[in-house]
């Protein structure tokens, strides 16, 4: 059997939500994705058009692969059987419009890219290698620099919006629409700033909690204030924020090319889980 889609949010969780909260420190793309997009049916907005898929080896065989993408965005997708990394080639290579990128587990990112150049001739651009983090049960986090944490509001809006612009730019797009991402954020009590002599020297935000899971990100020191503790301090303040709002597992990703992100996060718990990578159809 091949793919499934659908553009409902609850019909794909019929179909694929025992599958996703299996395991949703794997699934946490998915899951967050899928929030997002019934959250402004919730808030009364407009909601997002999204495509969400799903697969089994056969009619009656239980969801064992599943994605969620919000065009023209990004596209999160489980971790895919080789059958399933197949069809997922070969569906993709019918649409007109393909995803922005596709991050995936680097095992199930390698069957696509091979499935994808022997249906297409194409190679598909590898990019960032990342790795996904879970904080470790109840060890204690890293003791803070000096100043404290604040809840942003939309007071902070410019703010969180000109940061998030130079994180973009170091780091790469957040996978999202910007202003969208930070509005939820603000709206859903996610953003958290560090405040040392009275400025705001750091920030960091976290997803709602869905099914157990919540994921940092992104977290942004600007330059003049890195090296100082600042980063570390407003990652430990909002991954405690989303352990008492009743996080299971508290996730983030990090840039494997980035040796200091990496080392500070197991500094304050976090702990290795899996591997990723993007790629570009």
């Amino acid at each position: 059997m091949t793919w499934s889609l659908t553009a409902d949010p609850a019909a794909f969780r019929s179909a694929a939500g025992a599958f996703l909260t299996s395991r949703p420190d794997l699934h946490t793309m998915l899951l967050t994705g899928l929030d997002s997009l019934a959250y402004p049916q919730r808030s009364g907005g407009a909601a997002p058009a999204g495509v969400l898929g799903w697969w089994r080896a056969t009619d009656r065989a239980p969801t064992t692969a599943a994605f969620v993408w919000t065009p023209p965005g990004l596209m999160a997708v489980s971790p895919l059987p080789g059958p399933a990394a197949t069809d997922l080639a070969r569906l993709l290579s019918t649409w007109e419009r393909t995803p922005a990128g596709l991050l995936t587990d680097v095992t199930s990112a390698k069957s696509f890219a091979g499935d994808w150049e022997s249906l297409t001739g194409a190679v598909p651009e590898t990019g960032v290698h990342l790795r996904l983090y879970r904080l470790a049960g109840p060890a204690p986090l890293e003791a803070p620099a000096p100043g404290a944490p604040r809840r942003a509001t939309a007071h902070d809006r410019a703010l969180l919006h000109d940061w998030c612009t130079r994180f973009v730019s170091e780091a790469g797009s957040l996978g999202a629409d910007l202003d969208r991402f930070i509005d939820e954020r603000i709206d859903r009590d996610g953003w958290r700033l560090w405040i040392a002599d009275a400025e705001p020297v750091a920030m960091a935000a976290m997803t709602p909690v869905v099914d157990g899971m919540a994921r940092l990100t992104p977290v942004y020191v600007p330059p003049e204030h890195r090296r100082r503790g600042y980063g570390a301090a407003v990652t430990a303040s909002v991954s405690q924020a989303a352990r008492d709002a009743g996080a299971r597992h508290v996730l983030l990703f990090t840039d494997l090319s980035n040796p200091t992100s990496n080392s500070l996060y197991q500094r304050i718990g976090y702990r290795p889980v899996s591997d990723f990578r993007m790629l570009t159809p």
